[in-house]
């Protein structure tokens, strides 16, 4: 992921959507918290959830350093499922400018 860019993360779930009561999707860096996206930032299709990042939500990150992602979904018949925890590297920027 790049700083300062729009990455679009992609989750599929091995069921349809409408089958999901709340989804989040928490990036943790450094062993922080840095961002957590809930079901409402979302765009779904089927059995994909799909979030965009801002530029300024990239900005957050460290450039270097790998970021690891988890989502967790909690279905509409109560049981609550955890991805595997994916890593990802934040890769540096030249500028810090937010373009508009």
């Amino acid at each position: 992921m790049r700083l300062g860019s729009t990455p679009k993360h992609e989750f599929t779930l091995p069921f349809d959507v409408y089958f999901v009561k709340e989804f989040k999707v928490t990036y943790k860096q450094n062993n922080k918290i840095i961002l957590e996206k809930y079901l409402s930032d979302f765009e779904a299709n089927d059995n994909t959830l799909s979030v965009t990042l801002t530029q300024e939500e990239t900005f957050l990150f460290i450039e270097g350093v790998n970021v690891e992602v988890q989502a967790r979904v909690l279905t509409t018949e109560g049981d609550v499922l955890a991805s595997n925890i994916r890593i990802i590297t934040a890769e540096r920027c030249l500028d810090r400018e937010v373009l508009e």
